[in-house]
């Protein structure tokens, strides 16, 4: 990636690069040999539910030989949203989803980092996460948190705090 990237006269610093490249190149589908070509149109497919993650080529060259930058821009932008939803959905789930007739199957995602979340981590934090709410003492100043069922909740038990997204 960072060759191509130069010989674009663009500068990476220090971003992380990822390959979004199918993990695995093709599936084979029945004892006859028959094989299945991967491609990353089927995994953001399978993975996103984007029925037309990417445009043609040929409609793209169409538009860069008629200098229609208009259509070329919206076209590459469908295009990095396309990716940038697969690679979360891999980042997620550590792997993308195959779905082609018969198959459903998850490909292992390469460009995990491992100081990213991913949706284990998230249910793993929030079976342990507790809803808290303020209570105030007898002058009516909030001074303690109370969970669900208004027990007080020690201020040395709390590991973590922060606001709900969403108001009550």
């Amino acid at each position: 990636m960072r060759p191509l990237l130069r010989t674009l006269n663009i500068d990476p610093g220090d971003r992380r690069l990822a390959e979004l490249a199918p993990p695995q190149k093709t599936r084979q589908l029945n004892r006859r040999g028959r094989t299945l070509t991967i491609i990353t149109t089927l995994l953001a497919q399978g993975s996103c539910g984007i029925s037309r993650p990417f445009g043609d080529d040929r409609t793209v060259r169409g538009y860069l030989q008629r200098g229609d930058h208009t259509k070329l821009r919206r076209r590459l932008e469908a295009d990095a949203k396309s990716l940038f939803a697969l690679y979360q959905y891999g980042r997620l789930h550590e792997a993308v989803r195959l779905r082609w007739g018969f198959l459903d199957e998850m490909l292992p995602a390469p460009w995990i980092h491992r100081d990213e979340p991913t949706l284990h981590q998230f249910l793993k934090e929030a079976s342990r996460a507790r809803q808290a709410f303020p209570a105030t003492d007898s002058w009516g100043w909030p001074s303690r948190l109370v969970d669900e069922q208004g027990h007080e909740i020690p201020r040395a038990d709390v590991q973590l705090a922060r606001f709900s997204d969403h108001a009550e």
